[in-house]
């Protein structure tokens, strides 16, 4: 993936009408959208239509959109921020805490593992157990932080909480893992945010 200042120069054209610009801002997010929507709500359908309506609404409104520091982080807060409306729409709810609304998901690819050659053990089921009882935003967490690339201020803002905090939990969140799990950590991680 290519630097900031590249994306910010690519928004700098889209914003002036450059069809070119638009069309590799979606090529190039599309998939991390996909897979980041995915993880909030396992409706298929629900998240392409978001992303959709996302992208129509950032073509649509181009000429009043502020330069984002950090293009991932804002289309990934955009996206969010859709999922959860549409979610409370079609549930008729009015304004409720999103731990209401979201179940974020993390799955193992098991499958991929055994084509693989690896051998589901028992460290794996036995983290994946784990991450399925963290509360949802505690996995939302750890998958921007380890998937998403953002720094600890974009993660806190997107979550409605301090840097700092979300450095404090993802940290103590590792530190627990790490207890369990040791030096096989850093593997059963790769194998939980596979897309």
């Amino acid at each position: 993936m290519k630097d900031r200042e590249y994306w910010q120069g690519i928004w700098e054209l889209f914003i002036n009408g450059n069809r070119l610009a638009f069309h590799e801002i979606y090529n190039e997010y599309v998939d991390v959208l996909f897979a980041y929507g995915m993880k909030i709500t396992p409706n298929r359908e629900l998240v392409q239509d978001c992303i959709q309506d996302l992208f129509i609404s950032l073509y649509k409104y181009r000429k009043n959109l502020t330069k984002p520091e950090y293009l991932e982080f804002y289309l990934l807060r955009s996206l969010r921020r859709t999922i959860i409306k549409e979610i409370q729409q079609s549930k008729k709810v009015a304004k409720v805490g999103e731990e209401e609304l979201l179940s974020f998901h993390l799955k193992f690819d098991l499958e991929e593992q055994l084509i693989e050659g690896e051998s589901a053990d028992n460290r794996t089921a036995s983290l994946q157990k784990m991450l399925a009882n963290l509360d949802p935003r505690k996995r939302e967490l750890l998958y921007l932080k380890f998937y998403s690339g953002l720094n600890y201020r974009e993660i806190g803002d997107l979550l409605g909480i301090k840097p700092d905090t979300a450095k404090k939990q993802v940290y103590r969140l590792l530190e627990d893992l790490r207890g369990r799990f040791g030096q096989k950590l850093m593997e059963l991680f790769c194998l939980c945010f596979r897309t």
